[in-house]
């Protein structure tokens, strides 16, 4: 596209792009109106810009200007602004509107000069909005609107690959690439989420790119999969990672992809983290043969698996634990020869119950088990609380008072007493304290 006049094919020129908005749009078009009225070129940038092309509600403002930083605090003044990125030309203006806390990053016009840890440019070199735009990474991130003529401004051709519902970089993809590994997971991501096609050239450059990945920090990348597997187009941008070569770099335990049946039975939802490593972990508890051809146990090669991935994408213990609850709390429930409630209840007291409620059903779909265990246990977890998960009739206090001292058959026996308490061998306190008696006066007689 000409970059004297970058609006040329531009369907949004002659038509406001953004109405009034959120407080925070009309503080970005504050900012941007009072940069214009002291002389600089400044505009809405990136993120935002495509969002609205694509009718979606922008999360965020970005504002892009010829203004250096030391302008930009001088025109919004030192109690309005701080320094979040000023070598690399970004200040954030905060504020009020309407007694609402606003604030938007100002980044200055720039190239970018080389990127030797892969990662961010060495140094910077204020520049004008085309040059800008070129050392973006693509071209539906590329896009510039300004809010005063109300029009797009595209030097890359962004709008028309948003038209053709393409993920393209800009420029060479090889070189966008280098600049930052991360981006060949980025450009999956973006493509996922707004159900755009790889262009054929960049995807080939993630191709032949991919073992690049591992250069970049395990929090990074661990950050871009969450983002990527919690969104609902998730089965396709996991493909791709295979398709794309990356898988093989950053969950070599997670291979190959069409043996994740139950991760392809997930809805195409918004999901959190944990459940969906649940589903993509749990066809590795490959199950041993069992006495009872209906009585599955499931292995442990899941928890390997998931070990091994929180290793590698630095993810919070609390992830993990919580994946694992989903996984084990799903078997129990899924399992196609009910299991005794006092089996089933334990998994439960961590939460995600309706998770995992919904793997354990998708689990018996997959496996054509019968799904009357999960309904009876849906029956006993719609009562009050402290009917299915009631207090405990016998306590450590109880056996201390018996004269027992705490050690392994102390444990074992509270255990077996709140089993049964569970499962409904007894129907009173007074029942379960006579058990005890019981069951401690035995192994005296027997000695």
């Amino acid at each position: 596209m000409s970059s004297q006049d970058p609006t040329a094919q531009n369907p949004s020129a002659d038509r406001p792009l953004f109405h009034a908005g959120s407080l925070h749009r009309q503080f970005a078009h504050e900012i941007v109106r009072r940069l214009v009225d002291r002389g600089y070129v400044a505009y809405y940038a990136g993120g935002c810009v495509r969002d609205a092309l694509l009718s979606l509600t922008p999360k965020d403002f970005d504002v892009a200007t010829d203004a250096t930083p030391e302008q930009v605090r001088e025109v919004f003044g030192a109690d309005h602004t701080r320094a979040v990125g000023e070598a690399f030309g970004v200040v954030l203006v905060h504020g009020r509107l309407a007694k609402t806390k606003c604030q938007v990053e100002v980044a200055t016009f720039r190239t970018d000069g080389s990127y030797s840890d892969g990662r961010r440019p060495d140094w910077v070199v204020y520049a004008t909005a085309e040059q800008d735009a070129q050392r973006r990474d693509f071209t539906i991130n590329g896009l510039f609107y300004d809010p005063i003529a109300q029009r797009v401004i595209d030097f890359v051709g962004g709008q028309i690959d948003l038209g053709n519902r393409l993920l393209r970089a800009i420029g060479d993809p090889y070189a966008r690439i280098n600049e930052d590994k991360l981006r060949m997971l980025r450009a999956i991501r973006f493509a996922a989420r707004f159900a755009l096609e790889l262009d054929p050239a960049t995807r080939k450059a993630i191709e032949e790119s991919a073992s690049g990945i591992q250069r970049v920090s395990g929090e990074r990348i661990g950050m871009e999969l969450s983002k990527i597997l919690e969104q609902p187009n998730r089965q396709w941008a996991w493909s791709e990672l295979e398709r794309c070569s990356l898988l093989a770099h950053i969950a070599p335990e997670l291979l190959p992809v069409d043996q994740a049946e139950l991760f392809l039975q997930l809805p195409d939802t918004h999901l959190e983290l944990p459940v969906v490593l649940a589903a993509l972990v749990h066809p590795l508890g490959r199950l041993r043969p069992p006495s009872d051809p209906e009585y599955p146990i499931p292995t442990q090669a899941w928890r390997t698996a998931l070990e091994a991935i929180q290793r590698r994408w630095k993810l919070p213990n609390a992830t993990i634990d919580s994946a694992c609850v989903c996984v084990e709390a799903s078997w129990a429930l899924a399992n196609p020869k009910p299991l005794d409630w006092s089996q089933v209840q334990p998994k439960l007291l961590h939460g995600w119950i309706d998770e995992s409620m919904h793997l354990a059903q998708a689990l018996c779909r997959l496996h054509q088990w019968p799904d009357s265990g999960i309904q009876t246990y849906k029956e006993r977890l719609a009562q009050p609380t402290h009917l299915w998960n009631p207090e405990p009739w016998i306590k450590g206090s109880d056996l201390i008072r018996a004269g027992l001292k705490p050690g392994p058959a102390f444990g074992k026996l509270l255990s077996q007493a709140r089993s049964m308490q569970l499962d409904g061998h007894w129907t009173s306190e007074a029942m379960a304290l006579e058990w005890l008696a019981s069951a401690i006066r035995e192994p005296q007689q027997e000695q």
